[in-house]
């Protein structure tokens, strides 16, 4: 079985919905968190590809796309 991700404006999803399921496919709508697990998976895996990157780097990427990040004396702390 094959996974198909599919785009669509908030106010047709109920449409598609009921579409896919009178095809007798399976539908799920990702949440909020879901789809941000995703962006760090690929995330993930472009650095895995492209070798080192830096602390800085890694943490203004994240600021960036909204993750708090307090930087410690030590260590950093990552609020939600």
């Amino acid at each position: 079985m094959k996974t198909i991700v599919i785009n669509v404006p908030d106010k047709d999803e109920s449409w598609f919905v009921s579409l896919f399921e009178k095809l007798k496919l399976k539908t799920h709508v990702l949440t909020e968190e879901e789809k941000e697990d995703i962006s760090m998976a690929e995330w993930i895996d472009e650095g895995m590809k492209s070798g080192e990157v830096s602390k800085e780097t890694i943490f203004a990427t994240m600021r960036k796309n909204g993750v708090k990040v307090i930087k410690n004396v030590r260590n950093f702390i990552l609020m939600g």
